[in-house]
């Protein structure tokens, strides 16, 4: 996204229909990389990732594409293959075609539609307009600005990197590169001049990766839904720690890389344990009893998915809302994260002031709002 070549009408497009899910309840992230082996190989215009139920979760993308000629049966089988590969729940088209056949078509692929009938009805709604939040193209301009001034491009590369984790084994995954991306983020954000662009901007990012790493315990704490507390609490205990709910999966390939060092290195035996050793303690040094207790506190419900929008949501306002001014829960799960992380929260808190000109306000996403305004509430 932050380098994506695409007309102001794309941007626009795609701006549109993140208004338009995130009113309707998603939780929703613009401009995720597709990489595999190391490289881009194409982005995702809207990551989706909804809660229809207490016990559900759906995860779809949306390719969104305004253009003369959309050749828009193209777009929905690249979409449909896409959607596969990444193992989705399901997926969007919006185009400004509207001819009959498409619709057939996209109904054939088991695959929604936003034809140009619908994308004049959501236009036209007040609701998917929220001029108080910062548009990602403005968003990664400022990301560009404070990595120009820092003579390099790492907030760009830890940014893409914990939003492509949504896409790349979607879990343990995304909790373990999202966590990384929070500890940057906000160790840069104490460690800048305090009020600096930097210091905000990084605040700004550390709830946007917050909100990541609540998405991927969300995903997860599903599963487990109805087990006890304490079983609930190892298995986010084992997803911290290890990248996998399973602590023996997740140490399977430090098992294999030991029995290589074993059966190949001079030595062998003596330096595999001493690597076991090692890396046993470092593991059991990582302090993933501090969020999983916060989750576990947090209960089974729908706390970590409101908190993942509350968070998403205050990253993009304009007046980005100081750590003390966010919502309870939302407070409560970044504190537990900045403590994972060794950062005080009292200098997170102060690094930057607020904007008393505009309130803070919790994410509206009532979806009485939205009838009518397009294929989500009309179905035909």
């Amino acid at each position: 996204m932050g380098n994506k070549k695409t007309g102001q009408k794309g941007f626009k497009l795609e701006e549109m229909l993140r208004g338009y899910f995130l009113r309707a309840g998603f939780f929703v992230i613009r401009g995720v990389l597709y990489r595999m082996d190391g490289e881009d190989l194409t982005d995702i215009d809207l990551w989706l990732y909804e809660r229809p139920t207490g016990t559900a979760r759906r995860r779809q993308i949306v390719d969104a594409k305004s253009r003369t000629k959309p050749k828009t049966v193209e777009r929905l089988l690249w979409t449909k293959g896409l959607s596969e590969a990444l193992d989705m729940d399901g997926a969007y088209v919006a185009t400004t075609d509207s001819r009959a056949a498409i619709r057939r078509i996209a109904r054939k692929l088991g695959l929604s539609l936003f034809d140009g009938e619908d994308l004049r009805r959501i236009e036209a709604s007040d609701k998917v307009r929220m001029p108080e939040r910062l548009t990602d193209e403005e968003l990664w301009g400022l990301v560009r600005a404070v990595d120009k001034e820092r003579k390099g491009k790492e907030f760009q590369t830890r940014l893409h990197d914990a939003k492509a984790s949504v896409v790349d084994k979607f879990g343990p995954s995304t909790i373990v590169r999202s966590l990384e991306a929070v500890s940057f983020f906000a160790s840069s954000t104490v460690s800048a001049y305090p009020g600096s662009p930097t210091a905000k901007l990084a605040g700004r990012l550390s709830y946007l990766s917050a909100s990541l790493v609540a998405v991927g315990l969300d995903a997860i704490g599903v599963d487990a839904a109805f087990r006890s507390a304490e079983e609930r609490r190892t298995i986010f205990i084992n997803a911290i720690r290890y990248g996998n709910t399973d602590s023996t999966e997740g140490l399977e390939k430090l098992r294999l890389a030991t029995a290589l060092v074993r059966q190949y290195a001079e030595n062998g035996s003596a330096i595999a344990q001493t690597i076991e050793e090692k890396l046993s303690k470092d593991l059991n040094g990582i302090p993933a009893e501090i969020v999983a207790d916060q989750v576990v506190r947090m209960g089974p419900n729908e706390t970590l998915f409101t908190v993942a929008r509350e968070l998403e949501h205050a990253s993009y306002l304009r007046a980005c809302p100081p750590f003390d001014r966010l919502d309870t829960s939302a407070k409560s799960f970044l504190g537990a994260l900045l403590d994972y992380c060794g950062i005080e929260r009292a200098k997170f808190a102060t690094a930057w002031r607020p904007d008393d000109r505009e309130g803070y306000k919790s994410h509206d996403c009532d979806d009485a709002t939205m009838t009518n305004a397009g294929p989500l509430f009309n179905k035909r």
